[in-house]
């Protein structure tokens, strides 16, 4: 708590995510300071832990990070523009990793998450 009696971040990011009984936290790798703080709160509270993954952010042409502020496009806004679900996927999939082969394009989620896994 904070001296003004306000909860602090960490702590109300735990228990919001513990009571809608999150169980994957996926979020970008600039909160990964975060996650040891949440972890032992998740333990004192006696929630069960969720799995935890961070990923890298994707930035805009000058390296800024993407925000509405600065016209950055969302997924809605993708949609719209007529690319399908599974082309938006395919592509934050491969930003920052690959499975090892020359594949490019990837068919079905659940395909998908078993190469991660």
């Amino acid at each position: 708590m904070r001296s003004n009696g306000q909860p602090v971040y960490n702590f109300c990011v735990t228990v919001d995510a513990a009571t809608m009984a999150i169980t994957h936290v996926i979020r970008a790798e600039e909160h990964l300071p975060n996650t040891l703080r949440q972890a032992l709160i998740y333990k004192a509270l006696g929630f069960p832990m969720p799995s935890f993954a961070h990923v890298s952010l994707i930035l805009a042409p000058d390296r800024s990070k993407l925000s509405k502020r600065h016209g950055a496009t969302s997924v809605g806004q993708y949609r719209e523009m007529g690319y399908l679900p599974q082309v938006i996927v395919n592509y934050l999939a491969l930003l920052g990793w690959s499975d090892g082969t020359n594949d490019e394009f990837f068919t079905g989620s659940d395909g998908l998450v078993q190469l991660y896994i």
